[in-house]
């Protein structure tokens, strides 16, 4: 098999990829991780493997992230000697095509999967496919040669065909048929050996079980015994326990008695103790009062006392405010004045202003128009070039193929050399060979004569012929092509594609000139502010100065431009568009605009009418009088305005900073009263209301004192606190009787006793139920003849085993047979495993050295490594070297398959990672030899890996 061609479309991160592969030799597929290289054997495997309706988890699992679209693989190889084209598309718009040449053969649909999977089954050997195709998550593995039968096949056609290694022998044939009717494949008893073996355990069961219910009997009789004594014990334990419950009941009746008594006297304690604590409360809350009055006496002098010197304070803060307001008043007026003559010249200069932008404005519109003609001329001239870059792009590739056609048969075409050795004439196909030596490409049939002496006819192989007629193939298309574009050759066609491109550029300059002149604005909106702004100096006062007009000779009755702005608004729509103009399309030519003087290059007149200024307020001081006058005349120049305009604004923010000093003045005066004021008021108030405590206070201590006086509140505690002291005394007393009777234990103890007497009375009915339950079991036991039951299932156990036992000498003498068989054939291929052992030992040798060595078990894997005399399993070795050994094994593989057709590419993703330099060179030099005789893919995405070290690999980046 050899893979020519694989394209994914839309396969997992893979949006389209085309790989080309050598037939021969070894090509290195370089790309990023997550690049799609491993998907190169996975579209491969599912192409073969998966028809297009196919619902399979791995196959949704590489349609792209979050985009229903169609999955599609297509790959070219060869089969047998067939070149085969197999295209298959899944999950939207399913289809599967086939085709097979010679023939041209064609199948659709399911047909197409089936025959490229016979196809597929018929010339690749699947465990061959498996050894040399691997991904990287098997790199370390190391194949057994034994396992694949394309190697064995080999071995055995280099040993001679001496040694049997497959089941084709009537011997080997009729052991494994009678092994079969004993064992399946896997070594599991199968047939009459596998129902003797169950009916065996059946019946071993049945004895079991007939010998279990004969114990469980015996078991029974033995419970039954047990259950009687322990329910007589029980019911003993029952009535002691009843017994005792009634004596802790009597004694727990007399206790409660003492309890209830220590209850009375509580409640009788509790309540004393309250009417002391009453009284003794009574009492501090008379003197409380007391000392309140006292308080609140001082309290209310002291708030007199601040009220008085408060108000004093608020009449001084508030003449200090009302000088503060007047001067606030004349700062303010000082203010408004110079405010006034700012907004008379700022307004002046923006009429001065207006106008120059007016003029600024025509020149740019005159730019902008300038800069659209210059791209209506690019884009005609891109019209009239019709070489693009596509066209290019067609007509190179097309010259890339004649040339590599012409290389292709010069490479593949035989050679002749032709040499004059005397002088006699030579031809060459008719035609006298002039010079003494030459050599002549054979893709036709050249005819080499000596007239008169002899001719000789060389003829070209099918090979040659098929590249001589690529070649024309080739030829004729680039012909067509260039007759298409109306071109004499491939240099022309380059020339009319750089003028292309050199009208591109020119459009695209002038469309930035355009925008940049533009500035993010349509002509319309250059329009619309230029009217606007001629509106706007119109209003303020006379455009034109008659005067000035005449001198320049653009005055008088002439109405030619009387118009022009109209025009132009009116053209502004179709001269300039939001968008570029399409390159197709020929630009509409714009109408000339006729010259103009600028109306806002001329000054303003000095009757100018001034916009209507603010009357300043009636009580303004005599110094902004005299410092302002309202007729002053205004400067006629931008730069006199603006120095005006700046001085009357120095005097502003003099005017303001002075304002602002005085309302800060104010502010902190006027804050100075309302503090005083508040202060005052809240003295006042903190007055009003001591004294109004005051007398609260008086008039409650007075009632009080009227409802009960301060020396019968004394004697009322004293009686209580000697009442609560007697009552406690005899509460102690009781206290200390109920404690000598353990009065608190005899509860617990009565309610153990009670939980005690429960479980004894449950127990003695659980012990009554089981022992019914069991004599039961013991009465339906003898009524079912359960030992004769056991007779009989020992009897058809023992004619069971009888049966097994004869089947099983039979088995095991298949089984025996069949391992001897094994035993030497696997000796056997030991025997001419010695070409195997070479091949790899000779590859190894140029990784590790003359002393490298291997070691191989009977499924010819790979055991063990040797070097420098130091044997090692593989499991032993580091990751490099089981890496660099399993290559070497596939390496080894692939060379003893590939001299019968019967070899598949040696496909290899991500390996040799762990090989350090020097090693990764020797295993360069390997697979370039591997590729001498067959086809390798390496995948990878370290260029420094293969590349510099694999001589003569094809690099195809991705």
């Amino acid at each position: 098999m050899r893979l020519h061609r694989l394209t994914l479309r839309d396969f997992r991160g893979v949006a389209a990829r085309d790989l080309d592969f050598d037939e021969a030799g070894v090509t290195v597929v370089l790309g990023d991780n997550e690049t799609g290289k491993s998907s190169i054997l996975e579209a491969l495997s599912l192409l073969f493997e998966l028809p297009d309706d196919s619902k399979a988890a791995k196959l949704r699992a590489v349609q792209p992230a979050g985009r229903d679209v169609p999955s599609e693989v297509a790959a070219e190889l060869t089969l047998g000697g067939q070149r085969v084209h197999y295209r298959k598309r899944w999950f939207r718009q399913r289809l599967t095509e086939l085709r097979v040449d010679p023939g041209g053969h064609t199948w659709t649909g399911r047909e197409a999967h089936d025959e490229a999977a016979r196809l597929f089954a018929a010339y690749v050997d699947q465990s061959l496919w498996a050894a040399l195709v691997v991904g990287q998550e098997h790199a370390l593995a190391v194949p057994a040669a034994g396992s694949v039968a394309a190697v064995l096949t080999a071995l055995d056609e280099s040993a001679g065909g001496e040694v049997d290694h497959g089941a084709s022998v009537p011997l080997v044939a009729a052991v494994e048929r009678e092994y079969q009717r004993y064992f399946t494949r896997t070594g599991r008893p199968s047939g009459d050996y596998a129902e003797a073996i169950s009916r065996r355990d059946q019946e071993r069961v049945r004895v079991e079980d007939a010998q279990a219910r004969l114990d469980e009997v015996e078991q029974d009789v033995g419970r039954a015994e047990r259950l009687t004594r322990d329910r007589a014990t029980m019911s003993a334990r029952l009535r002691e326990q009843e017994a005792r419950v009634a004596e802790l009941s009597d004694r727990r009746q007399a206790a409660d008695e003492l309890v209830g008594q220590v209850e009375r006297l509580r409640r009788d304690a509790e309540f004393a103790a309250a009417q002391a604590e009453a009284a003794r409360a009574e009492a501090e809350r008379r003197t409380a009062l007391v000392a309140e009055a006292k308080e609140r006496d001082r309290a209310a002098t002291e708030a007199e006392e601040v009220r008085l010197r408060s108000a004093a304070a608020l009449r001084v803060a508030e003449q200090e405010w009302e000088h503060a307001t007047a001067a606030l008043r004349v700062a303010r007026d000082e203010q408004a004045a110079r405010r006034a003559e700012v907004r008379r010249l700022d307004a002046h200069l923006s009429r001065l202003r207006d106008r120059s932008d007016l003029a600024d404005l025509e020149e740019r519109l005159a730019a902008v128009e300038e800069a659209h003609e210059q791209e209506r001329r690019a884009a005609a001239a891109l019209e009239r070039a019709n070489v693009d870059e596509a066209a290019l792009e067609a007509a190179e590739s097309a010259h890339v193929d004649v040339l590599a056609a012409r290389a292709a048969l010069a490479a593949g075409a035989p050679a002749m050399v032709v040499r004059r050795l005397g002088d006699a004439g030579v031809e060459l196909s008719g035609v006298p060979l002039e010079e003494a030596h030459r050599e002549v490409t054979v893709d036709r049939d050249t005819t080499v004569s000596v007239p008169g002496v002899v001719e000789v006819t060389v003829r070209p192989g099918t090979g040659a012929a098929e590249l001589a007629a690529a070649t024309a193939s080739a030829e004729d298309a680039e012909r067509r092509l260039l007759a298409e574009l109306a071109l004499p050759d491939i240099g022309a066609v380059r020339q009319a594609a750089r003028a292309r491109a050199e009208a591109e550029r020119a459009l695209t300059v002038a469309r930035e000139d355009l925008t940049r002149r533009l500035e993010g604005r349509t002509f319309a909106d250059l329009v619309a502010a230029r009217d606007q702004l001629l509106a706007r100096v119109t209003d303020d006062g006379r455009l034109d100065d008659p005067a000035g007009d005449r001198a320049d000779g653009a005055g008088g009755d002439d109405d030619s431009g009387g118009d022009v702005w109209g025009n132009r608004a009116e053209g502004a729509a179709t001269l300039f568009d939001a968008e570029p103009l399409p390159v197709q399309k020929s630009l509409p030519r714009k109408r000339s605009l006729p010259a103009r003087k600028s109306p806002a290059k001329e000054t303003l007149a000095v009757n100018e009418p001034l916009p209507a200024e603010e009357p300043l307020p009636a009580e303004t001081p005599r110094s902004v009088k005299e410092t302002l006058t309202a007729g002053e005349p205004l400067p006629r120049t931008q730069e006199r305005t603006r120095e005006a305009l700046a001085r009357a604004q120095a005097e502003d923010v003099a005017a303001a900073e002075a304002l602002a000093r005085a309302e800060a003045a104010e502010a902190g005066v006027r804050t100075a009263f309302e503090a005083a004021r508040d202060e005052a008021t809240e003295a006042r108030v903190r007055a009003e209301q001591a004294a109004e405590r005051r007398a609260d206070i008086r008039d409650a201590l007075d009632r009080d004192r009227a409802r009960q006086g301060d020396e019968l509140l004394t004697a009322a505690l004293d009686k209580a606190v000697q009442e609560a002291a007697a009552i406690a005394a005899d509460l102690a007393g009781a206290e200390e009787a109920v404690s000598r009777s353990g009065a608190g234990r005899l509860g617990e103890q009565l309610a153990e006793a009670t939980t005690l007497r429960a479980q004894l009375a449950e127990q003695v009915e659980h012990l009554q139920d089981e022992l019914s339950r069991v004599e039961g079991a013991l009465e339906r036991a003898g009524a079912q003849g359960l030992a004769t039951a056991a007779e009989r299932a020992r009897a058809e156990l023992a004619h069971a085993e009888e049966h097994h036992a004869t089947l099983e000498r039979r088995a095991l003498a298949a089984a025996r047979l069949r391992e001897t068989l094994e035993r030497h054939r696997a000796e056997a291929r030991l025997r001419y495993a010695a070409p195997l052992r070479e091949r790899i030992e000779t590859l190894g040798r140029v990784v590790h050295g003359p002393s490298f060595g291997v070691g191989l078990g009977a499924d010819l894997e790979v055991e063990a490594r040797t070097v420098d005399g130091i044997r090692l399993p593989v499991s032993s070795l580091s990751t490099g070297a089981r890496e660099q050994l399993a290559t070497l094994v596939r390496l080894a593989i692939a060379g003893l398959t590939a001299t019968d057709g019967s070899g598949v590419p040696v496909v290899l993703d991500d390996a040799l990672g762990w090989s350090d330099p020097g090693r990764l060179q020797a295993m360069g030099a390997l697979l370039a030899r591997a590729g001498a005789t067959g086809q390798v893919i390496l995948l990878t995405s370290a260029p420094d890996r293969y590349v510099g070290t694999v001589p003569g690999a094809r690099v195809v980046r991705i």
